[in-house]
């Protein structure tokens, strides 16, 4: 557990003044990126030491960079102020942009613009469904945290927004949508997984999800749940975040498939 708090320690200690966790460090500090974050993992992190060793000193020395974290995105990446965030960057490049969401080549991306939220802040065109799901848990856990740890967190939970708000009726899945027109990005991807891993998602959405999760031809590969629907006229089997598949993604949507009752599948 130590060096695991140390981990995430060595990360806060670049945090910065506005409460960016910036992409990466490294032992050369010329080498680190200030351009862009990565999707807000941090509470889920913090919380899986805590469930190890149940130190609550490690929650309280945590909590405030943690809530910092957390409304960054809404003040930096939040362009039209609907409480739906985007993935961004601090230099106004797509490229910076797409490493922030951590799927750097991702389909969804490929038309995707960029929009500037203020000095230093840049926003995608494009709302996205797995961001605004993580940012949904971690409020969730933020509470818990403050609960254990006698502090206040009451900010809102947009959990139920996100849900509601990505999930095209139509088709029966997530997907990300404009910014203006709200039109959804209609590609399927692993960034669908992440409502049913955080369990945003209602019963019913993955009853309409099921289909496309268990059809041979798009998710229901021989290793499961590519990070691009396998039908799709771009899927690459060696296109990095175009259909290959990650271990993480695979497991958010086996882990999404048990919180909805799917285990035996």
């Amino acid at each position: 557990p130590e060096l695991a708090k140390n981990n995430i320690r060595a990360m806060f200690d670049f945090q910065q003044p506005n409460g960016m966790i910036i992409d990466c460090i490294y032992v050369d500090p010329s080498e680190n990126n200030y351009r862009d974050s990565k999707p807000p993992l941090a509470a889920w992190a913090v919380n899986e030491i805590y469930e190890q060793c149940h130190d609550e000193a490690f929650l309280l020395e945590m909590f405030p960079q943690l809530v910092a974290y957390y409304r960054w995105w809404y003040n930096e990446r939040d362009h039209d102020g609907n409480h739906l965030c985007e993935f961004g960057s601090v230099d106004g490049t797509t490229e910076a942009a797409a490493w922030e969401s951590g799927m750097d080549n991702a389909v969804r991306f490929d038309d995707a613009q960029m929009v500037q939220n203020g000095e230093n802040a840049w926003s995608f065109n494009q709302e996205s469904v797995d961001l605004n799901a993580y940012l949904a848990y971690e409020n969730t856990l933020l509470r818990k945290f403050a609960k254990i740890i006698g502090k206040e967190f009451d900010d809102p939970n947009y959990g139920e927004l996100t849900a509601q708000y990505f999930f095209d009726d139509e088709r029966g899945f997530f997907f990300d949508r404009r910014l203006g027109s709200q039109e959804f990005v209609h590609e399927e991807g692993c960034e669908a997984y992440i409502p049913f891993w955080t369990q945003i998602a209602t019963h019913h959405q993955m009853k309409q999800a099921l289909p496309i999760l268990t059809d041979t031809a798009k998710f229901s590969t021989y290793i499961p749940f590519p990070t691009l629907a396998a039908d799709n006229p771009k899927y690459q089997s060696d296109g990095y975040w175009r259909g290959p598949i990650w271990l993480d993604q695979t497991y958010d949507a086996i882990k999404g498939l048990r919180n909805y009752g799917y285990a035996d599948l």
